[in-house]
């Protein structure tokens, strides 16, 4: 018997590996181990499609981090500025001490003094003025301001101090600062370096502002070399003879530092003094020197060189009071100044009738 019997053949279309839809990710829990994807495949030539997105449930653990759109053309805001506070600039301090005359800078100054070496040593002591302000208290009438240095190092009994007129303007009148380390009426002391000093404003017997400031004071010392200066001059051999009169006239040279003199040289130095006589008559002239005859033509002079000189010469003279031409001559004697000049005369009306005189130059 022949069955007959339908046979319904079911075909299967195998697609492609491509058209797979892919696996979806599953979770995996903390601690396992985690194995390797199956190697899957590939049929050439075939069409790759893309991957359906995956939906991740809001409560498992890994979530991926949002995508931020930004829109073309927008501007890019900057990141706010963040303000940082600034130090307040604190404000200066009043301003009280000493001004000085051509600094700019308040209890600051610097006193030039000079040290000399050579053959005239020394030492230049010099000041400086200074006057005292207060921002605090200005001046004003009838206000007067104490100054005491009391620096470690100066005289305390009393302090160096300055009692200045504190009226006008912005600072005291002057006063003049030196170095020292006592009190001085004309000069207020100070130390080299830094000076502490107090002071007090005052309006009558009112104190009006007291306190205590710094000063810095330097001594600034220049050495130079300072030798001996010459001077030269004419002198007379005897200084009590006027140079007019002299008859030894010499060249002195002498250094001196300031006022006194260190070494002097004299030209020509010998030990004689001379003394010059000279005739002034129209006649010869005959005299003693010491008890020696001397002889003197008219015009002519000599000089002498002892240390003490007498001279005798007769003067005569004609006529008397009772008329008679009698002639009468008397020894005539003088005691010579050494070193001066001196001439013979005679008078207009009788040429014996002699004398003896200083004798001038003429310049």
């Amino acid at each position: 018997m022949a069955l007959s019997s339908s046979l319904v053949l079911t075909f299967f279309i195998a697609p492609s590996i491509a058209q797979f839809t892919p696996l979806t990710q599953l979770p995996v829990e903390e601690g396992s181990e985690t194995q390797p994807a199956p190697e899957i495949e590939i049929e050439e030539d075939s069409e790759t499609k893309s991957a359906p997105e995956i939906e991740i449930e809001e409560d498992s653990e890994t979530k991926s981090a949002p995508e931020i759109g930004i829109e073309e053309g927008s501007e890019t805001e900057p990141a706010p500025e963040i303000e940082i506070e600034e130090d307040l600039e604190t404000e200066p301090g009043p301003e009280i001490g000493w001004e000085f005359l051509g600094s700019r800078e308040l209890n600051q100054v610097e006193i030039h003094e000079t040290k000399y070496k050579g053959e005239c040593p020394g030492y230049s002591w010099s000041s400086r003025e200074a006057r005292f302000t207060s921002s605090t208290t200005p001046p004003a009438r009838k206000r007067r301001v104490i100054v005491r240095n009391i620096t470690r190092g100066v005289a305390s009994d009393p302090y160096p101090y300055t009692d200045r007129e504190y009226y006008e303007g912005r600072s005291s009148e002057g006063t003049e600062i030196i170095f020292g380390t006592k009190h001085h009426s004309k000069y207020f002391r100070v130390l080299d370096g830094e000076n502490k000093f107090e002071y007090e404003i005052k309006e009558r017997d009112r104190v009006l502002e007291s306190g205590v400031f710094t000063a810095v004071i330097k001594r600034n010392v220049d050495v130079r070399q300072r030798d001996s200066s010459p001077i030269t001059k004419s002198v007379c051999m005897n200084s009590e003879v006027p140079m007019s009169l002299c008859a030894d006239i010499r060249t002195l040279t002498e250094y001196k530092c300031g006022s006194g003199v260190i070494r002097s040289f004299l030209k020509p130095n010998t030990p004689e003094v001379g003394t010059l006589i000279s005739n002034q008559t129209p006649y010869s002239v005959k005299y003693w020197i010491n008890d020696r005859i001397q002889k003197l033509s008219s015009g002519s002079d000599r000089i002498y060189t002892n240390n003490f000189l007498n001279i005798k010469f007769q003067s005569c003279s004609v006529g008397k009071e009772d008329g008679s031409n009698a002639k009468e001559c008397t020894n005539q004697t003088r005691s010579l100044e050494r070193g001066k000049r001196y001439r013979f005369t005679a008078s207009e009306l009788d040429y014996e009738s002699l004398d003896i005189e200083g004798f001038p130059r003429l310049y």
